[in-house]
């Protein structure tokens, strides 16, 4: 895929052309015309070489709309066909707009770890899972796509994925919770289109390596990517293209790419733990618009979702999630009788409740690594989970 280099391209101190020099008319000029050049020469490297330095971005209010641009080389290539080894862009040109960064025709979203609402995340589940000491609990924090696309400085330290997962893995202590790391693999395939350039989610790419992730610390056998039936719907500019209104991701939109899962399933979306009044809902439905097309997705977010398909071994399983967990929904249909989906956001249920009346065998908490410090998604989770 195509990715080109947006930095605005800054003129140089002394102008964008150079004045033409004419010939002595005298040679004792010489000596003062050359000491003036020399002059020149010395501020104009003082101006280049002075601003070399990258800035670091500081939190800027959103009504400021602030920009900081870094450009290590002004000579370097605009444009870039493909990605480093370790999946980064090859300019080291980006720019910072409040909490988003823009690094070629890609957007990407600030990552800080909350060692206060990750530990909670932590302790939350870990409760929970006391409540259900018979049933296997996996929990996958999900990275964003700064920690293999963003520039060095906003990956570690405390901007450092692999730090916020520590935070929220620690706490779990209750031996029937799993925890999976999706973050190796996920680097490991950096260079492939595994998250969205002008939206905050992954692709179904990125999210079925997380599925294969889960698989191994679930006992189950992945299929290859190679097997399911692929579509793509083109044209998709998402939701970091809405805060940021860059030209450059409206002009290099998306491909939204789903894979069609090979069991047969049927869908219902309720909205209430009675499950009645279900309407129906496709697991994967590619009759969306460009604009929506990440709702290919088991239809976007819903309150529950409970899809039964023609795997007739009597499991089931439960994805507790935000809208990270859309993509990979699809994936799970291939190995249980029945998938239940859940919205913290969308409905109030008490999960523990919930999870021995409909005899759910499996539950796996899937969110990306900014849920738990969402003021709106963790209210409504810590009422679901009664903690």
């Amino acid at each position: 895929m195509k990715h080109i280099n947006s930095t605005p391209t800054e003129k140089t101190p002394y102008g964008g052309e150079h004045a033409r020099v004419r010939p002595f008319a005298d040679d004792q000029k010489i000596p003062a015309i050359a000491t003036a050049l020399l002059v020149v020469a010395i501020i104009a490297a003082i101006l280049v070489f002075g601003q070399s330095r990258p800035m670091t971005a500081t939190s800027v209010a959103p009504s400021d709309r602030q920009k900081t641009t870094v450009a290590a080389d002004e000579n370097a290539a605009a444009e870039n066909e493909d990605l480093d080894a370790d999946g980064s862009e090859d300019s080291e040109n980006y720019q910072v707009e409040n909490t988003i960064i823009l690094r070629g025709d890609r957007a990407m979203e600030i990552f800080t770890a909350s060692k206060k609402w990750l530990t909670r995340y932590g302790e939350d589940i870990n409760a929970f899972a006391k409540t259900v000491p018979d049933r296997h609990v996996y929990v996958l924090l999900a990275p964003t796509s700064v920690e293999f696309y963003g520039p060095d400085e906003y990956k570690g330290g405390s901007n450092s994925f692999e730090r916020a997962a520590e935070y929220a893995y620690t706490p779990m202590t209750a031996p029937n919770i799993t925890t999976v790391n999706c973050r190796d693999l996920l680097a490991k395939h950096s260079t492939e289109y595994i998250y969205l350039r002008t939206d905050h989610h992954w692709t179904a790419r990125g999210a079925y390596y997380a599925y294969v992730t889960f698989c191994k610390e679930a006992g189950l056998t992945p299929h290859d990517l190679s097997e399911y039936q692929r579509g793509e719907i083109e044209g998709f500019v998402g939701s970091l293209y809405g805060q940021t209104q860059e030209a450059i991701l409206k002009q290099n939109p998306d491909t939204v790419v789903y894979y069609q899962p090979l069991t047969a399933s049927e869908g219902y979306a309720f909205e209430t733990p009675a499950l009645t009044n279900g309407r129906s809902v496709k697991v994967v439905n590619t009759g969306v618009s460009s604009q929506y097309a990440y709702l290919c997705f088991i239809e976007g977010d819903n309150p529950i979702l409970r899809f039964t398909t023609e795997n007739k071994n009597g499991r089931s399983i439960l994805m507790v999630k935000e809208s990270y967990g859309n993509a990979m929904a699809p994936f799970l249909t291939d190995h249980y009788e029945t998938v239940y989906v859940v919205d913290p956001r969308k409905t109030e249920l008490n999960l523990t409740a919930f999870v021995q009346n409909q005899k759910i065998d499996d539950i796996l908490f899937l969110n990306y690594a900014f849920a738990p410090s969402n003021p709106t998604y963790r209210t409504a989770f810590e009422k679901m989970l009664g903690v």
